[in-house]
């Protein structure tokens, strides 16, 4: 009965003497209390330290998978400025002066795409490459997978459509500086989802990036194509000018928003449905994830495609034979890029990713540059500036403090699985291996 009770406890973090109601007489009392005795000078003379202090080690593992994360958030951004040249060139008005604008087609393809993120989750599962990892117990089924698939790519959908619907009826400025801006509404619903810690350093880095997010989008110059081959680098820097003319309509600004609070709901949700602490491989979990994203695509809006055919309201075309390499380039692209983001979601946390993803201002910029020999005016480079402050702010701030998510006791990750599951909360070890029977079997 001692060496039951004492080395459960032991293993399970509560290290105390039972209470003396568990015991029939003194003698039983003092018997444990030499066997607890005993244990731990065991335990000491194996571990001088006493209980193993594992801080070192989880420490090492949280800045490995933020290093991961980052680097990740990198990529995206580098795949981004790639799309945002292909999407210009796919865009571009033909001969009769028509662009190829199909949102929902787009959609819809874009994310039928992202089946390729299985190609490396089959690769690590099923082949030695994956190491003795692979042969570790996946912590979500594959029903649990289809299902919040589904959920997450209505979000998903829905941003991208409204997005794209928005584009031709609002400011270019007004419209980027509201989307991306979604890194403040994903820190503010991650408070009460994740629970996401509030510092004072937070909150300064992501207010200084929405301001260089303002300023980019405000006073940025026209854009590298209408730039004269003899301009100046001095020209276009001193080129401060107003926001667009294009003042847009109240619907357009109503569907940016739509689109923004969608894709903020859409990334804080991908990481609490992916939260738990028996993933050891949160990674290749998110790879599955973004397969069943692809996978739910024609399951959900399959039909909406030839709905939307008929009735005129868009007809479904691939574009012209010249641009058909482009379209199928930017399906390519645009997948990697979430793919890559929505990975730097299971590896950190859905507010670093999202202002991560902001880089993407700073980065074209200097794509502009490299490319176009282009020069944005001062303001704008100041506003690039803020936005990369206030990134490393952030990233400094997630490095010091750790896990980025207080802890409640109350409610543990096995609850919230259990909760999605529609199914009751498990019973503490401890408490329920110390019934009646159990203590009977073992005394016997």
């Amino acid at each position: 009965f001692q060496h039951y009770y004492i080395t459960n406890n032991l293993r399970m973090g509560a290290v105390e003497l039972p209470s003396s109601s568990l015991l029939d007489t003194p003698n039983d009392r003092k018997v444990m209390e030499e066997g607890y005795h005993s244990i731990n000078t065991v335990r000491k003379d194996i571990e001088p330290n006493g209980v193993p202090n594992e801080g070192d080690s989880t420490r090492k593992a949280m800045l490995l998978s933020r290093c991961c994360a980052l680097l990740c958030v990198g990529l995206a951004v580098v795949d981004w400025v790639v799309l945002a040249e292909i999407i210009q060139k796919l865009q571009e008005p033909d001969e009769h002066g028509e662009s190829y604008n199909k949102p929902m087609f787009l959609c819809f393809c874009i994310r039928t795409t992202y089946m390729i993120s299985f190609i490396p989750y089959v690769v690590w599962k099923y082949t030695p490459l994956g190491g003795q990892g692979r042969h570790d117990q996946e912590p979500f089924s594959k029903g649990y997978m289809f299902t919040r698939a589904c959920v997450l790519n209505v979000l998903g959908y829905i941003s991208g459509y409204t997005w794209y619907m928005s584009l031709p009826i609002t400011s270019v400025s007004a419209n980027t500086a509201i989307y991306m801006c979604a890194c403040a509404a994903v820190f503010i619903i991650s408070i009460p989802v994740l629970r996401e810690k509030i510092t004072i350093i937070k909150v300064m880095s992501l207010l200084i990036c929405c301001t260089g997010i303002l300023l980019v989008s405000i006073f940025s110059a026209p854009h590298a194509a209408d730039i004269k081959p003899t301009t100046t680098f001095t020209d276009n820097l001193l080129d401060v000018h107003s926001p667009d003319t294009n003042k847009g309509s109240v619907l357009g600004y109503v569907l940016v928003l739509i689109s923004m609070f969608m894709y903020a709901s859409y990334e804080v949700f991908y990481g609490y449905l992916l939260q738990t602490d028996q993933d050891k491989h949160p990674a290749m979990t998110s790879l599955q994830l973004v397969g069943y994203l692809g996978v739910t695509t024609p399951v959900l809006f399959g039909l909406a495609l030839p709905i939307w055919h008929f009735t005129g309201w868009e007809t479904l075309m691939l574009p012209p034979a010249d641009k058909v390499y482009l379209f199928f380039i930017c399906l390519v692209v645009d997948a990697i890029f979430n793919i890559l983001l929505l990975l730097a979601i299971a590896l950190s946390n859905p507010t670093l990713a999202s202002v991560g993803q902001s880089l993407a201002l700073p980065a074209s910029m200097v794509a502009d540059l490299i490319l176009h020999h282009f020069l944005m005016p001062w303001p704008a480079l100041i506003g690039a500036g803020c936005v990369f402050c206030g990134f490393c702010g952030f990233v400094y701030e997630e490095l010091r403090h750790g896990n980025s998510h207080s802890s409640n006791p109350e409610v543990t990750t096995e609850d919230r699985r259990a909760l999605l599951n529609g199914e009751e909360s498990p019973e503490p070890y401890a408490e329920s291996s110390l019934d009646s029977d159990n203590l009977n079997n073992v005394v016997a």
